[in-house]
């Protein structure tokens, strides 16, 4: 069994799997990371063809060697990877270009990737949670507690709704978030949940969320009143990343099997990111055995990623937020990058301090040689709002397919700095969750300019399908469109408004 440890050493004892997601993130603000992974030989990778997609998963999870049995998780599997993904491959790949092919991540019940973690994760914390229970490990409840750009709080929302001994609350940044991810979220069916918008931009959100999850004294209030504990469904959790792991491989599988690469050749794989998970699950597979040569990490305007990794300094003391059209990417503290630096250390110390300056002065600097780590695997690139739309329209008028912003951050980028070997482009979302943005790289318009002739960016889904030929509104969104409104309630940014809207929320439910 691999067990986990903290990424800056306050825990002492190493969780199993159950724990590390049930506590979401350790104590003292670090993350859990595995002390050691799985290893595949390519022919494992490759052989992972041969399976439908759960299949895959369920050899990935068995191999991390979960404290849940073979069994269960290949039903956890099954059931996550069945009938709400509109594509029998799941997450298939699509040879778009010559040595182009992209990861189609969003053919899940949101339309994003975060719904490749977020339909698998609440069965492992519901499996997690019962076990616990049986074993008197506690007695309490969990309450989710979710900082969304986007797509995390539609697909948490989803996979938690009506889950037993589980309830959820999702903040996101007031004006923050596309039309179609705040109408997901605050139509969202359950009992269990409850959804408010926060004042400010996403570093915001995610700041006042992580400050309630170190208040003790808040901790001590929801066990002792509501019979809860704390945990988390963003990236920070360790839930997250391993399922994140497993379409990596499968990407390379698919390619080797329909002869895109040979067997044990390496590939390229550009990945649109902000806050580091969806890339260091990338890293993770190609430490696992997935024969990647660079992985190339794309941002938005909002490129601090870019700069860090060019330089070494992470710096955000004098950064503002800029709105983009790939919101899910407008980020300036990107969390998942601590557990990299660990992998890259080993050095809980040298965390615990960088994570430190950064909550104080908004910088740190790393070595010399953790730099030079870093340069070895990960490239930069970065794209600006404009060529971010250009780049939809020039690929769909070129290539006759439909890019959402932040796939077409990936393009651009994966473009600039292609080499010769294939590249596997991470697409995270369906274009109908930006449509105002895909109207505009499809029109012409410039990033922030009015689209003429629309009163209602829902209207603009039934615009793209007359721009671009064989696109079509998926069902999913129809069904949103006619669900009504449920939530309307905005909060200041800060831990104790935060804190005050929990309790009010608990206190009438």
């Amino acid at each position: 069994m691999i067990l986990y440890r903290d990424t800056r050493g306050a825990v002492d004892a190493p969780r199993s799997f159950t724990e590390a997601i049930l506590e979401g993130i350790a104590p003292g603000g670090g993350l859990f990371v595995p002390e050691r992974l799985p290893q595949f030989g390519v022919d494992q990778v490759v052989a992972l063809a041969d399976v439908p997609y759960h299949a895959r998963a369920a050899a990935v999870y068995e191999a991390f060697g979960l404290d849940v049995s073979a069994a269960r998780t290949r039903a956890i599997a099954a059931r996550a990877y069945g009938p709400d993904f509109d594509h029998p491959e799941i997450a298939p790949v699509v040879d778009v270009a010559p040595g182009r092919h992209v990861l189609e991540l969003w053919h899940g019940p949101t339309l994003a990737f975060k719904d490749m973690a977020l339909q698998c994760m609440p069965l492992y914390f519901s499996e997690a949670l019962e076990q616990a229970h049986a074993k008197g490990a506690t007695d309490l409840d969990f309450l989710i507690l979710v900082a969304t750009s986007g797509d995390t709080g539609v697909a948490a929302l989803n996979g938690y709704a009506d889950r037993a001994h589980t309830r959820i609350c999702v903040f996101y940044p007031d004006a923050g978030v596309s039309a179609l991810q705040e109408l997901q979220m605050v139509t969202q069916p359950g009992d269990n949940l409850t959804v408010y918008r926060l004042a400010g931009d996403f570093d915001a959100c995610q700041t006042s969320v992580k400050a309630v999850f170190d208040d003790e004294a808040f901790a001590a209030e929801l066990a002792e009143h509501h019979g809860l504990a704390l945990s988390s469904a963003n990236s920070i959790n360790w839930g997250r990343l391993l399922p994140q792991i497993v379409y990596y491989m499968s990407g390379y599988a698919d390619l080797a099997a329909r002869g895109a690469v040979a067997a044990g050749d390496p590939i390229d794989v550009c990945v649109p990111t902000g806050n580091f998970g969806n890339i260091l699950a990338a890293w993770y597979a190609r430490d696992i055995g997935v024969p990647v040569r660079r992985l190339l990490c794309a941002s938005n305007t909002n490129n601090v990623l870019y700069d860090f990794l060019s330089s070494g300094v992470y710096d955000i003391a004098a950064r503002s937020l800029v709105k983009t059209p790939s919101p899910s990417m407008d980020i300036l503290i990107s969390s998942n990058l601590e557990r990299l630096l660990y992998d890259l250390t080993g050095d809980p110390a040298r965390i615990a301090a960088w994570m430190g300056e950064l909550k104080t002065s908004g910088r740190f600097a790393v070595d010399d040689e953790t730099h030079a780590r870093l340069t070895a695997s990960f490239t930069p690139e970065w794209v600006d709002n404009d060529t971010c739309l250009e780049t939809i329209g020039r690929v769909q008028h070129e290539l006759g397919y439909l890019l959402d912003p932040h796939t077409a951050v990936a393009w651009e980028a994966a473009e600039r700095l292609g080499g010769d070997v294939p590249v596997l482009i991470a697409s995270t979302a369906h274009w109908s969750k930006f449509a105002a943005d895909v109207v505009r790289g499809l029109t012409g318009v410039r990033a922030g300019e009015p689209v003429p002739g629309v009163d209602d960016d829902l209207d603009l889904l039934d615009r793209v399908v007359d721009l671009a030929p064989g696109a079509s509104v998926p069902p999913q969104l129809r069904a949103v469109r006619a669900r009504p409104r449920r939530f309307d309630a905005r909060v200041e940014a800060g831990r104790e408004p935060v804190e005050a809207a929990l309790r009010d929320w608990l206190a009438g439910s």
